[in-house]
């Protein structure tokens, strides 16, 4: 470069001495050693040979497909790039065991326009021959060829070459680990083969420097590379700054010069109808794909279309892998404890009504609490939870709980109950002032309905299990699965001991295995049994649920909280959730 300051402005660490490379930047370092060592071994191809053989494989398997044209061609829907990933670095293992191309052909059946292979070895188990053969099985089928983007950490012309000739129709350029100038070099390389290519951009200053590069196709990955958190505003923030600067990429306007892209995070057809809404061309979608029962059905439930999304009945598009958003500090029983869980960050916080709980609350207690927390949410009126309505149970629940995650950012007063009469739930709720409540009897699913206790109420699902063993019973999670109704605003899994007779409470630690089943179907849930400070790291990390809820596992004695032990509980639950996000 001939002004390096320039060229690198936006580079994490750049000039600081003491900079030690982030996850992103060290992979990155990794492959550019080892493109050296394989460009120097006499073996390889050289740049000049691969270059032959690409309008050879054309020939042969038909000409490149211009990234921008198929996500322009896709209008009004929304083009789908659907990812084959076996490993990730934080993630491990995700399906070493997947044959990449006939994934590659059920997704592109399924409608995926865009099949993105991760062709790094290391850490993503992944190699060209995966994107080859994803190439060629996606070739001359009934459906519509899908482009393929090798997903690579590129940083020479040498691996762009290499990926034509092996069969990709674009690559992916990360703004984050490219100076300026060879940003430049690569997307005129890429272009003079007649390849668009996906620059991926996460701040500010890279949109800047994707623009003055030349960028067309622009990628905003939700999730900081460098230190791994995931923001799906993200993406929506950098189509406010390209609005700003005068970008046109309207999906729905062909003349547009620029198309935006999201990448991670994405998991349902509500990300993408959020997204649709700000003129986003293409998302990309990786890991819920990867692990979904079946990959048809997720796509088609994404309803990338806008009219599937406004008449769907399905809208879950595959696993549950956004991880733990919701905290739940139960069993408190004093406005200083609820202040102490709130400053935690909990989003809820419980009060008990159930008579034979050493927790149980009078009115006026739970009053105090609902007052102390409303001060500190500073708001002087119950929360509520708005709901769209939904035709299926599941997509209802789904809904549910996005809601419920948008509404608790301030913390709400839950109110638990366990076979009492729907006429006193609703006269403490009035009383009291409760924002929600939860069911933790035998009432059924059906009693979770808000016009019977007047505001949302979370459903309790006691799950029996083996005291022994730590089990569940077998075909737990289909159980419940079959079980669910639209009336709760989420579900709750507790334990409850095989052969005895009320649930809930036991203080024994929850079969974690029926959660992650459940959530693969794609229902979020929280989980409660046995946790915690020492374990909910654990907990969630290993099962990743929606919600955690702990009572006597941060007490100093029954209804009185152990302040250190809800600090330390909150606070290992937020960053267990945070270091399971992690990954590409």
């Amino acid at each position: 470069s001939s002004n390096p300051d320039f060229d690198g402005r936006h580079l994490f660490g750049y000039k600081d001495a003491n900079h030690e490379l982030s996850k992103l930047q060290s992979i990155t370092a990794t492959r550019v050693l080892d493109y050296q060592n394989y460009i120097a071994d006499k073996a390889s191809p050289s740049e000049d040979e691969l270059k032959a053989k690409i309008p050879e494989f054309w020939k042969a398997n038909g000409d490149i497909l211009n990234l921008q044209k198929v996500i322009k061609g896709q209008s009004p829907r929304m083009a789908l790039a659907a990812e084959f990933k076996r490993a990730s670095p934080s993630k491990g293992d995700i399906a070493v065991h997947l044959d990449a191309g006939e994934q590659a052909q059920k997704y592109a059946s399924a409608g995926a326009n865009i099949i993105s292979v991760l062709t790094e070895p290391r850490w993503f188990k992944g190699g060209l021959a995966d994107m080859t053969s994803v190439r060629l099985q996606t070739t001359n089928q009934s459906f519509p060829r899908p482009a393929i983007l090798r997903k690579e950490f590129t940083t020479s012309k040498y691996q762009i070459t290499e990926a034509l000739a092996a069969g990709a129709d674009t690559i992916l350029l990360i703004v984050a680990v490219l100076p300026q100038h060879l940003l430049k070099e690569l997307i005129d390389h890429a272009r003079s083969f007649g390849m668009e290519p996906l620059v991926e951009v996460h701040s500010d200053n890279e949109v800047e420097v994707a623009l003055q590069a030349g960028a067309k196709v622009i990628g905003v990955n939700n999730r900081n590379l460098h230190t791994f958190q995931m923001d799906l505003h993200t993406t929506e923030h950098v189509a406010d700054i390209l609005k700003k600067q005068g970008c046109v990429f309207d999906h729905n306007d062909a003349s547009a010069e620029y198309s935006i892209c999201s990448l991670s995070g994405m998991s349902t057809a509500f990300d993408v109808d959020r997204y649709r809404k700000i003129n986003v061309g293409m998302c990309l979608i990786g890991e819920s794909l990867m692990r979904a029962a079946d990959p048809k059905v997720a796509i088609a439930n994404l309803c990338l279309d806008p009219k599937e999304f406004e008449k769907a009945s399905s809208l879950v598009g595959g696993a549950y892998t956004k991880g733990t958003k919701i905290v739940k500090v139960c069993g408190i029983t004093n406005a200083e404890d609820a202040v102490l869980a709130c400053r935690a960050s909990a989003n809820l916080i419980g009060v008990i009504f159930v008579p034979k709980s050493k927790r149980c609350v009078s009115k006026e207690q739970a009053k105090s609490v609902v007052e102390a927390v409303r001060v500190f949410g500073e708001r002087t009126a119950q929360m509520k939870v708005s709901k769209t309505k939904q035709e299926s149970a599941l997509n209802q629940l789904v809904v549910n709980t996005q809601s419920l995650e948008d509404a608790s950012r301030r913390p709400m007063v839950v109110g638990v109950f366990q076979n009492q009469s729907p006429e006193f739930i609703r006269e403490m709720v009035k009383e009291c002032g409760l924002d929600m409540v939860q069911l933790h009897g035998t009432e059924g699913m059906a009693a979770a309905n808000e016009e019977i206790c007047s505001v949302p109420a979370i459903r309790v699902v006691d799950v029996e299990t083996d005291p022994e063993t730590g089990k569940a019973t077998e075909g737990a999670a289909q159980t419940l699965l079959d079980s669910i109704t639209a009336d709760p605003i989420a579900i709750l899994l507790d334990t409850s001991i095989k052969g005895k007779k009320d649930g809930g409470g036991t203080g024994v630690t929850f079969d974690w295995g029926i959660a992650e089943k459940v959530q693969n179907a794609g229902l979020p849930v929280i989980i409660a049994g046995g946790l915690t400070p020492d374990n909910i790291g654990e907990a969630v990390t290993s099962t990743r649920p929606w919600g955690v809820d702990v009572s006597s596992g941060v007490e100093a004695s029954p209804g009185k909280k152990d302040h250190d032990k809800v600090k330390s509980f909150v606070g290992g639950a937020r960053k267990a959730a945070i270091e399971a996000s992690k990954g590409f």
